[in-house]
């Protein structure tokens, strides 16, 4: 099925307010995907609307990466770098499982395991440490790690590494930028990969795409800064009710 301009402005506002709270975009755009008919060249067009609300996030936090830029070797950049490199280690062991894991009746069981997790705070109340001074190497890692096995549709990757931070011991603001600046290297190289194995856009329509693109950037940028200081300000447990209410619901659907 062709993509219709009207579906493309839908996707693009599904992936501009979703990338930012903790409830999988990927997961929602997979689902969504699936409701409107679109089998080819989806997972291209998820990297691409996550291209989009990725220069969003480059919008936000332009001041830190020209600091990252202008002084490369710092030690917040090669935090980054470790938890990049974690990230990819984990997607290119497990690489054909996660390729299997990109189907609709993967989603409710994804949702509903990202709901439990996000959780986890509210049900250890790990302490706070807002100097970061439980070895920020170690919480780099671990983070890579969370942000590997996120790559699963339905496993929110801003909820993962955002919770996965708290746990650490990081503060919710310190988890939420690094959780976003940790994500460029990813989707970017995510995007080569697929252009690189021939992943293909013809099925969708070319200026559907950019019609979707653009839509997914607007939202973004008019959307990453309440999301952002929501994400920061409200338990994560309401969001983990919404992603066990629709995981269930999906899985109970599945059933008739």
């Amino acid at each position: 099925m062709i993509m219709t301009w009207y579906t493309a402005i839908f996707l693009g506002l599904v992936q501009g307010l979703a990338e930012f709270l903790p409830i999988s975009s990927s997961g929602h755009l997979l689902l969504f995907e699936s409701w409107f008919g679109i089998t080819d060249g989806g997972l291209l067009l998820t990297i691409i609307l996550h291209l989009a609300t990725l220069l969003a996030v480059v919008v936000v936090y332009r001041k830190q990466l020209w600091q990252m830029v202008r002084h490369p070797w710092q030690p917040a950049t090669a935090r980054l770098l470790l938890a990049t490199v974690v990230t990819c280690a984990i997607v290119l062991i497990f690489h054909e499982v996660i390729d299997q894991l990109f189907t609709v009746t993967a989603l409710p069981y994804a949702f509903i395991l990202a709901g439990i997790y996000l959780l986890l705070p509210t049900i250890f109340r790990p302490k706070n440490n807002n100097d970061c001074k439980i070895n920020p190497w170690w919480q780099a890692a671990t983070l890579g790690l969370a942000q590997g096995v996120a790559v699963v549709p339905g496993l929110s990757r801003s909820g993962l590494t955002i919770t996965t931070g708290r746990l650490c011991g990081m503060s919710a603001t310190d988890a939420t930028d690094f959780s976003f600046l940790m994500s460029l290297p990813i989707i970017l190289g995510s995007l080569l990969y697929e252009l690189l194995r021939g992943g293909s856009i013809q099925n969708l329509g070319v200026g559907n795409i950019g019609l979707a693109f653009i839509t997914a950037f607007i939202a973004g940028i008019l959307a990453i800064k309440f999301m952002l200081a929501l994400t920061r300000k409200i338990d994560l447990r309401w969001f983990a009710v919404y992603l066990l209410l629709l995981g269930g619901g999906l899985m109970i659907a599945s059933w008739f």
